[in-house]
């Protein structure tokens, strides 16, 4: 593939929210400024920078044929919000089930309290300081976006990492969508996503279910082999159709449908609901799994175009 090619490619995703008719004339016209520049000797990367970026093609596309929707810019600051805002709302969320519902110590007569029971209304302030965090990037003028967002998510990723196993582990879904608003923030003002990162993003959202597989599958070969021996790995009765739910949407997901993002990421947000206040041993997994399910999918959503 040429670097014409991928350059009308990437102006091709940037024209995504334009109707096919004018979508189709922005490119004829591309392709016939390549071809008289070909003609004329003119480098391709010459071209290119003569043309400006694909995100500029789109702005300047959407002025000429007065769409409201169209353009990259409207497309970046869409995605950005989205996923941007459930950083914040889930960063909220996990804030108030940790401080204020889910049990953290047990006393000596063998009730339980929760953090701020325990410590005061102060534990509660410190529970939301990273959806605050998060929230700062809202806040700031566009200009200064970029750099605000990519420090809130050092941040974000920092505090989870001190945290560990303790209140840090409970954020890691806010790390995650802060991460996917800033790379779709970035991305789609310039080149956009392509099918590498569909595949990417279904491989990542099958991945968990998988290696979950592999000792359930290995286990019942066991238990067939040596009955007395072998380890268990049962899985509930609603766990195999979510598991088989998941591994469709991750195939779906790769080809490219939107639809699929919208209930991978509904999925999600029901696994880090159902781990939050279930209390259970795998707790913290449950979170880091449908905090990741929901970043994937809900990334995919609003970041693929809509199909005409």
């Amino acid at each position: 593939m040429t670097t014409r090619d991928d350059y009308l490619r990437s102006v091709e995703r940037m024209l995504g929210d334009i109707a096919p008719a004018h979508r189709g004339a922005v490119l004829d016209d591309l392709r016939a400024h390549f071809a008289d520049a070909e003609d004329a000797g003119q480098p391709v990367d010459e071209t290119i920078r003569s043309l400006g970026t694909p995100a500029e093609i789109a702005e300047r596309a959407a002025e000429e044929f007065g769409t409201d929707a169209a353009g990259a810019a409207p497309r970046a600051e869409r995605a950005w919000r989205v996923l941007q805002g459930a950083a914040v709302a889930l960063a909220i969320l996990v804030a108030v089930v940790a401080a204020f519902i889910m049990p953290s110590y047990t006393t000596g007569d063998g009730t339980t309290e929760t953090l701020v029971e325990v410590n005061g209304l102060w534990a509660a302030l410190i529970a939301l300081v990273p959806a605050l965090v998060a929230l700062v990037p809202v806040a700031v003028p566009r200009r200064a976006r970029t750099a605000t967002a990519s420090v809130a998510a050092v941040l974000l990723t920092a505090m989870a990492v001190i945290g560990g196993f303790t209140l840090g582990g409970f954020y890691l879904p806010t790390v995650m969508l802060s991460w996917a608003a800033l790379i779709a923030w970035v991305r789609m003002r310039r080149s956009g996503f392509g099918i590498a990162w569909r595949i990417v993003g279904g491989v990542l959202a099958a991945l968990p279910v998988l290696g979950f597989l592999v000792p359930v599958l290995g286990g019942l070969v066991g238990r067939y082999a040596d009955p007395a021996s072998a380890p268990t790995f049962d899985v509930s009765a609603w766990g195999w159709p979510f598991l088989a739910a998941v591994l469709v949407l991750a195939v779906v997901i790769a080809i490219g449908s939107r639809p699929a993002g919208w209930v991978l990421a509904a999925l999600g947000l029901v696994m880090v609901a159902w781990a939050l206040v279930s209390g259970q041993l795998l707790t913290m997994l449950g979170i880091w799994l449908g905090g990741l399910w929901l970043t994937i999918g809900l990334a995919h959503a609003v970041t693929t175009q809509r199909r005409h």
